[in-house]
């Protein structure tokens, strides 16, 4: 079963109907058979079962370590191991020149891993830094394995999850508030179904028509192979939009009306004017996460060793952010430079606020954010670098240089 598939859709209104009119432990024994009936479609076999239990298990013993001994000593060395054991079972390219075969030769596939490694992450850390006061397994399980944000988030904190998990109330009070989520619901199915499966197949046509031209059995022309890769172009990214915020408005609208509050995750990307701004907007929970855990902690750690240099090393948390924010997307080289693209771009933006800082003052960068004309021209151009990265996002890297090429070929 995924989501939103029909059979989710049609047990989720079912169960929506007399969900409240069940006391609250029998609501939550509801919401973990949910959990646990989603989860057993998605793990395949016994060692994948092995490895998800551990992997769970293992994060709470550790948060339950750091909240009577937060030691950082214990946080890295638990992080480590923690890291190293993702990055095997996700089977990252990268590790067939560092490691014998048979390590890769296993068969764990665990659905949603990378969100729950994040989940683990901040569990830990929070744990550590007396953030979460109170927590048991019951609840920290059904946090992670929680089928509204199990397979792609949002990523949601675990003390806003144990608070409503420990007194499941309804959140949609008001007839309108209950009318809104079900169009929510709506529209993302409208979106995936619809929108986001028209863009897919589209790009996918033009793809092979692309790698056709190629491989020399179709020759268009220069103009028309253009005009094939320009719609493949601006197709592919539409498909990601369209299918995960539908996705997300799917989810936060169906985790409503079982009174659950799931964070936002999109607001208007392609709008962005630079890239910081683009992730400011698209998957603001990873963002956010990102924010919390890897850049504040680097950033400060330079301020601390080095604070005259702090405001001119900031590019460097951004890089290193947004790199592995595109590493945690997927194991093979594709990701490998859509990380470094978007690594890049936020750093050269966090330069160029910099520069624009250095030169005008703070008066004249709010001056530049304030003229209509280079808002426009920048959010173009920042549209048009965004569709160049996300063709890299398909997995196979071959087949993105080869449509490039074929572009190439035709004007050559």
């Amino acid at each position: 079963m995924s989501i939103p598939s029909l059979e989710f859709l049609i047990a989720l209104l079912a169960i929506s109907a007399f969900f409240f009119h069940l006391p609250a432990g029998a609501r939550r024994g509801v919401l973990a058979a949910g959990n646990v009936l989603l989860l057993w479609t998605l793990v395949p076999n016994a060692a994948s079962w092995l490895f998800l239990v551990a992997f769970l298990l293992g994060g709470f013993g550790l948060g339950l370590l750091l909240r009577t001994m937060p030691r950082r000593s214990i946080l890295a060395a638990y992080l480590a191991i923690l890291l190293a054991s993702f990055v095997i079972a996700q089977k990252y390219a990268v590790l067939s020149y560092v490691l014998p075969p048979r390590f890769l030769a296993h068969t764990v596939s665990v659905v949603g891993l990378s969100y729950m490694l994040f989940r683990q992450i901040h569990f830990a850390v929070d744990a550590m830094q007396g953030q979460i006061k109170r927590c048991s397994l019951w609840s920290y399980l059904n946090y992670q394995l929680n089928c509204f944000a199990l397979v792609a988030g949002p990523i949601q904190r675990y003390q806003a999850f144990d608070g409503y998990w420990r007194d499941p109330r309804p959140r949609l009070k008001e007839p309108h508030e209950l009318r809104r989520a079900y169009l929510r619901i709506l529209v993302g199915v409208v979106k995936i179904a619809g929108l986001a499966a028209a863009c897919e197949f589209g790009a996918t046509k033009l793809a092979e028509r692309l790698l056709a031209v190629e491989g020399g059995a179709y020759n268009p022309g220069a103009a028309s192979t253009l005009f094939i890769f320009m719609g493949r172009f601006y197709l592919y990214p539409a498909y990601v939009y369209l299918n995960f915020s539908g996705y997300c408005d799917v989810v936060i609208g169906g985790a409503a009306l079982l009174g659950q509050e799931l964070p936002e995750n999109f607001d208007r990307p392609y709008l962005a004017r630079n890239m910081i701004d683009f992730w400011n907007r698209w998957h603001r929970t990873l963002t956010f996460w990102i924010r919390d855990y890897v850049f504040t902690p680097m950033y400060k750690a330079i301020a601390e060793r080095a604070p005259q240099r702090a405001g001119s090393l900031a590019f460097l948390c951004y890089f290193v952010g947004l790199f592995l924010a595109g590493l945690w997307h997927g194991s093979t080289w594709n990701f490998v430079i859509f990380g470094l693209l978007h690594g890049v771009a936020v750093s050269a933006a966090k330069v160029w606020e910099n520069h624009l800082i250095k030169r005008r003052g703070r008066s004249g960068l709010k001056l530049y954010l304030s003229s209509g004309r280079i808002r426009a021209f920048a959010i173009a151009a920042n549209l048009h670098f965004t569709c160049f990265t996300l063709a890299f996002f398909p997995a196979d890297l071959e087949r993105t240089w080869r449509m490039f090429k074929a572009v190439l070929q035709s004007i050559v």
